[in-house]
């Protein structure tokens, strides 16, 4: 039931009601020194109030990283970044999860250090001290340990529609005051009647978000094989459902992806999920 409760919050972020910055981490250094928070302060949230009306409260802030009223499984898709197929991870693709990693809501506040400050606050650096200071966070509080599984499994593929792609290249010197700075790249800015707008995404970004919207219930990977390199602003606005039918998510992706002048085909390419192996509950601060 939360799980299906998480894909339609992890859906809403963008588009039914989470990249490129944070791809370019997977390639840090695997003898770079550690790299953590300087405080970290974690702690339950018994509030009855939940987002429901737009994306939950969580990314990376000027000095560190905050969530408000979230689920732990928010910062685990911050923290691990695939390392093929796709720029984050979707909630399907993360197992050995218990319930309460998906159920409790928490809020964290963590800061980086003083002297870390103005090497934090360039996006190239971020990219990569972000997740390395998520997972230090993770394996302290919660004792999280993880390991990887990749196999080739069935998938759609995303390409270019025959018309040619109907958005437009992010104006760099544009700002979106209000929008969500997401984790892995791009703002996200909710709009009234259900859409929402992705701003300065990378396509593999947008893949990563419609595998995020579609769920369980498209039942493949969507993975970027459009051949596009650009930063784009991506309007994503679902089919109103129409009352008395049930909602079908997987026809209302194929029609997100139409009306963006792209398209599915079916394959099969390397998938990669996360495997929890352990994780408590986080300690005390």
């Amino acid at each position: 039931m939360y799980r299906m409760r998480i894909g339609c919050v992890t859906a809403v972020w963008l588009g039914l009601g989470v990249m490129a910055a944070a791809a370019g981490a997977q390639f840090a250094p695997t003898d770079a020194k550690p790299q953590t928070f300087d405080v970290v302060s974690i702690r339950q949230n018994v509030s009855t109030d939940f987002p429901r009306n737009g994306p939950p409260p969580f990314g990376p802030t000027p000095t560190g990283y905050r969530m408000t009223n979230s689920p732990i499984l928010l910062p685990i898709l911050t923290a691990y970044i695939p390392r093929v197929g796709g720029s984050a991870f979707t909630p399907d693709r993360i197992s050995g999860l218990p319930d309460w990693a998906m159920q409790d809501r928490w809020d964290i506040d963590a800061r980086v250090a003083d002297d870390a400050i103005a090497e934090w606050q360039k996006p190239a650096s971020q990219a990569v001290m972000l997740p390395a200071m998520m997972q230090a966070m993770l394996e302290e509080r919660c004792k999280l340990a993880v390991h990887r599984d990749i196999k080739e499994s069935p998938i759609y593929l995303l390409v270019v529609g025959k018309n040619g792609p109907k958005f437009k290249e992010t104006n760099p010197e544009e700002e979106h005051p209000g929008g969500i700075k997401l984790p892995w790249g791009g703002v996200l800015v909710p709009s009234s009647g259900g859409a929402q707008t992705l701003y300065g995404a990378s396509m593999a970004s947008v893949a990563s978000v419609l595998s995020l919207m579609g769920g369980d219930s498209v039942g493949r990977q969507i993975q970027d094989k459009t051949g596009l390199t650009g930063k784009y602003d991506i309007i994503l606005k679902p089919p109103a459902p129409i009352p008395g039918e049930t909602f079908d998510r997987s026809a209302a992706i194929f029609s997100v992806v139409d009306e963006l002048g792209l398209k599915l085909e079916s394959g099969k390419a390397q998938v990669e999920t996360l495997v929890v192996d352990h994780i408590e509950r986080p300690s005390a601060n």
